[in-house]
């Protein structure tokens, strides 16, 4: 059974946010000299900075759980070990292969819950294409993590649309909400200049959240069809994806740390933080009102317009990767 509020939802949200925010201002107090990120040559900022802010998303985000169905206990056991992960590498660094595993232990509660359209690839394929799309989304937010307000503005966006188009009361809105007030709270402590990190307890928690909530949005009788999830998360899939592509190509170590996304590479050009920021939130709203034009159409049309939409990214991605080069001598921008 889902557990149903007795509280109006502006006033959960209003809740939410503020949980989020003190959460995250009580661990700046503690974090502040001893849970540090520090600069080096493959970050952007050049002050150390407090990590780790993203815990009061993870906790807004628990929270949520009860509100989800019968799958909130799989939700909150991943979640729990993912963000656990994230938050003890922000403390003691985990080796890259150590935390993939925790990853990859924290996506299976999910994607036995929600697999992904099981109806179509069948009950194992649509598990295991589940499992791949957590554990895909939790790094791909990780990768994007790199910039003042952007990975928690991105979320927020997403939770907020994904919340609407899924219908007020719905397992899927309730949580869409939660990670959108979530990703709200912290804010304040990130952007316009950063005061605190996510870490990757934040980064995890909302990539994980993202995914759970494109799953969960797919399921029973109110489901929204798959190209909306991919429209909505469509600017950081580009970026992280054709980087990725590119790194690959080039025979790189995709596991390790760079300064080679686009958003990256515009800040090392001189973009501020803000106008990045600004830039994906825009392409992201866009994408946002396309989806809703598209509720109304034929699947055939919702696909084409969802692909067309994507190759237009990638033409975005590769003008800009003329006018912003792979970093080289460039010089660091404080974040």
């Amino acid at each position: 059974m889902t557990a149903h509020p007795t509280l109006p939802a502006w006033l959960l949200v209003l809740l939410a946010t503020g949980l989020s925010t003190a959460v995250a201002g009580a661990w700046w107090r503690h974090a502040r000299e001893r849970v540090l990120d520090l600069p080096d040559d493959r970050r952007l900022h050049q002050v150390p900075t407090a990590r780790g802010g993203g815990l009061g998303i993870a906790v807004v985000l628990l929270a949520a759980a009860p509100w989800l169905g019968p799958g909130g206990g799989a939700f909150a056991l991943g979640l729990a070990v993912t963000a656990g992960a994230g938050f003890y590498d922000d403390l003691r660094p985990l080796p890259p292969l150590a935390k993939l595993l925790l990853q990859a232990l924290g996506a299976l509660p999910v994607a036995l819950a929600w697999p992904l359209l099981p109806a179509l690839l069948g009950p194992v394929a649509g598990v295991v294409a589940a499992w791949l799309l957590v554990i895909a989304l939790v790094n791909i937010w990780n990768f994007m993590d790199g910039s003042n307000g952007l990975a928690a503005t991105q979320a927020l966006l997403f939770g907020a649309a994904m919340a609407l188009f899924a219908g007020a009361g719905t397992p899927a809105a309730w949580l869409g909400l939660a990670l959108a007030a979530g990703a709200l709270g912290f804010l304040p402590w990130n952007l316009p200049r950063a005061r605190l990190f996510l870490g990757d307890v934040g980064s995890h928690a909302l990539g994980f959240a993202v995914a759970a909530l494109a799953l969960l949005a797919m399921q029973g009788e109110r489901a929204v069809a798959p190209w909306l999830p991919l429209l909505l998360a469509s600017a950081f899939l580009l970026d992280a994806g054709l980087t990725l592509l590119a790194r690959l190509v080039r025979r790189a170590k995709v596991w390790q740390a760079h300064r080679e996304h686009l958003y990256q590479r515009a800040i090392l050009h001189g973009a501020s933080h803000g106008r990045v920021c600004l830039a994906y939130a825009a392409w992201t709203l866009a994408a946002a009102s396309l989806a809703a034009w598209l509720l109304a159409a034929p699947s055939a049309v919702a696909w084409g317009v969802t692909l067309a939409w994507l190759f237009s990214g990638i033409m975005c991605h590769a003008l800009g990767g003329r006018r912003w080069p792979r970093p080289g001598t460039d010089p660091r921008k404080d974040a």
